[in-house]
């Protein structure tokens, strides 16, 4: 794993109240916590993803898993950027009945710190699935850009350097 652990906060819906939580490299242990917790990871195989650069997002008092994002550095001068290969957020802290929320944010925004810190100068790109582009342009300012391919049916999102510092300032450095 080349990133390392960080410190982030995420926010206690029914309070306002922000909770220290961290997002560190997954262990092999996560990965048999994610198979066996099909009700809360359940979007992906992410056993197929054991030994790719993929991290957790957990509260600092406890072990459970509240999201996972797999990275793909991308050093090729043609792409020279960080993917988001796959993110996602346990099933309990998503839509109105959530009860924890930044976690999606805090994960992107590590996205963007690690982008910055290996010299792609915050570019972060994913493929969106079509029902989540327009919430990644709204709520995270990502920019569609509609280059289909057979493997990209609904091209691919991008944040360049402003859109990036924007998120690491909103959910990493939040102090």
């Amino acid at each position: 794993m080349v990133g390392g652990s960080i410190d982030v906060k995420i926010e206690k819906i029914a309070t306002g109240e922000l909770l220290d939580a961290l997002i560190e490299p997954m262990t092999v242990k996560d990965f048999i916590v994610v198979k066996k917790s099909k009700n809360w990871f359940d979007k992906f195989n992410w056993n197929q993803y054991t030994g790719k650069e993929v991290y957790k997002l957990k509260l600092k008092d406890n072990d459970i898993l509240l999201g996972l994002i797999c990275l793909v550095d991308h050093t090729d001068p043609g792409i020279d950027a960080i993917e988001i290969e796959l993110l996602e957020v346990s099933a309990e802290h998503i839509g109105k009945e959530k009860q924890l929320d930044h976690i999606g944010g805090c994960l992107i925004a590590f996205a963007c710190r690690e982008s910055f810190k290996r010299g792609h100068e915050g570019c972060v790109f994913l493929v969106p699935k079509t029902s989540l582009i327009n919430y990644y342009k709204d709520k995270y300012g990502f920019e569609n850009v509609p280059l289909k391919t057979p493997d990209r049916p609904n091209g691919f999102m991008i944040l360049y350097e402003s859109g990036s510092r924007r998120l690491i300032k909103t959910y990493i450095d939040r102090d």
